[in-house]
């Protein structure tokens, strides 16, 4: 099952908006993987290729959640509870 793509979610913030967008992206490709990796038919040089994916996938996310990420979410949480 595929999601729908989504350009926009309820966030003001653009680089945060894009930020959360492809977090999420990164995440089902981490799903994607761990999902392929269950898969009883995987042959040694598959099982390396969708870990070697994984790894990547994995320091992707480590860098793309940094302080500049977590700093923007509390941004707009600060502005979302000052709008309530």
């Amino acid at each position: 099952m595929q999601l729908r793509e989504k350009s926009k979610i309820a966030i003001d913030n653009s680089t945060l908006n894009r930020l959360i967008l492809e977090l999420s992206e990164e995440c089902q490709n981490v799903i994607a993987l761990t999902n392929q990796l269950q898969l009883d038919s995987l042959n040694a040089k598959q099982k390396v290729e969708i870990l070697a994916e994984l790894l990547a996938a994995t320091i992707h996310l480590q860098t793309h959640c940094d302080d500049d990420l977590q700093n923007l979410i509390s941004e707009e949480l600060e502005n979302t509870e000052d709008g309530e």
